[in-house]
């Protein structure tokens, strides 16, 4: 399988958490279509995002370096504004959650040279 193919694969089955995470909330509050219409528009906005950002960045190849440079920058906004706030709240031992934020962090780093 060609790694982009492989790749749009990987991203499609996490976005299915992703839409009922989305969905959810939104269902017990309005109702089912309410939910299926905010889950649709949040997964069309990303595939719409995702093919203006291959075309942008396939015709300005210069700029793929910035973008990826806000899109890792935004995740790891996302990752200590709310998550970590957040999981200190639930677990009352620091050292695990320092060890496991380091140790996924590590993780990754080693994928990411390794793959």
């Amino acid at each position: 399988i060609p790694v982009g193919i492989a790749t749009g694969i990987a991203i499609s089955i996490q976005d299915v958490p992703e839409g009922l995470a989305v969905a959810l909330p939104a269902s017990a509050t309005g109702g089912a279509r309410k939910a299926t219409v905010i889950a649709v528009l949040s997964g069309l906005s990303e595939t719409l995002m995702a093919v203006l950002g291959a075309v942008l960045f396939t015709t300005f190849s210069i700029l793929l370096p910035i973008g990826m440079g806000f899109a890792g920058g935004a995740m790891l906004y996302v990752t200590v504004k709310e998550l970590v706030p957040e999981i200190y709240r639930e677990e009352h031992s620091e050292l695990k959650v320092t060890a496991g934020f380091i140790t996924g962090f590590l993780l990754m780093l080693f994928l990411d040279s390794a793959l």
